[in-house]
């Protein structure tokens, strides 16, 4: 095969071709569609390691493309040394994501065409947003603790209890906790403060009628998010 970012897309996937290809393939069509010129930026100095000999991931891992972050690179090799992600070619909800996290799984969205990209501007946004995303939940540091702290949320709030947990709090909080779950990696304990945030704003919403967006908790909601706090890890249990 001539260099990949030479070459055509058809090219490029003749043959059998990996999810991960494919996903390099995505987003080097895309950055040259919108950077011209600017795509191409010169060899990675050092080279990620990378274990497979498939161009496209020896590309990705070896060279730079405009805008393209470290952390798309290393997801894509990451992708293609084996890490089990899953392609799609649509948006998720989040509740699915948070399974495939739970399972140590997370997925990769490539949008056709006249699929909404929102919140992203466009496709190729979306695209990195999620690889991104498989970086932090691939980092050895970190993976075993994130699938624990999904996997603990996702059976938590498959559980008949969670419905009454969740209706004592406002759609925002619903729309939080799947943000948590969904669209946030890093360690199990900033995820798990992360989700303790939003219970406790959820609290301050649900105790006060004029509640600030900000500073510590009054007296009265720490002792409603004191006992929120105890449901939410009873659920856990």
């Amino acid at each position: 095969m001539a260099n990949p970012f030479e070459s055509s897309s058809a090219d490029r996937l003749a043959g059998p071709c990996s999810p991960a290809e494919r996903a390099c393939d995505y987003v080097i069509s895309h950055v040259k569609a919108v950077s011209g010129r600017l795509s191409y930026q010169g060899p990675r100095v050092p080279p990620l390691a990378c274990r497979s000999s498939a161009p496209l991931l020896r590309f990705m891992a070896e060279q730079r493309l405009y805008r393209v972050s470290t952390s798309v690179a290393r997801a894509l090799v990451a992708w293609g040394d084996g890490f089990p992600a899953v392609l799609l070619a649509s948006v998720p909800l989040p509740d699915y994501v948070l399974e495939l996290q739970a399972q140590g799984r997370r997925c990769v969205s490539l949008l056709p065409h006249g699929v909404s990209p929102s919140p992203h501007s466009d496709a190729l946004a979306f695209a990195l947003h999620d690889l991104c995303h498989l970086d932090k939940f691939v980092d050895p540091s970190h993976h075993l603790g994130q699938v624990g702290f999904f996997a603990s949320l996702h059976s938590s709030s498959k559980r008949t209890a969670w419905g009454r947990f969740e209706g004592e709090f406002d759609e925002t909080f619903r729309r939080d906790w799947h943000h948590v779950g969904a669209d946030m990696n890093g360690s199990a304990v900033f995820l798990f403060a992360a989700l303790k945030m939003k219970l406790k704003m959820a609290v301050r919403r649900a105790v006060s009628r004029h509640p600030p967006s900000h500073g510590p908790l009054t007296p009265v909601e720490t002792r409603a998010y004191e006992g929120a706090l105890d449901h939410l890890l009873g659920l856990a249990r």
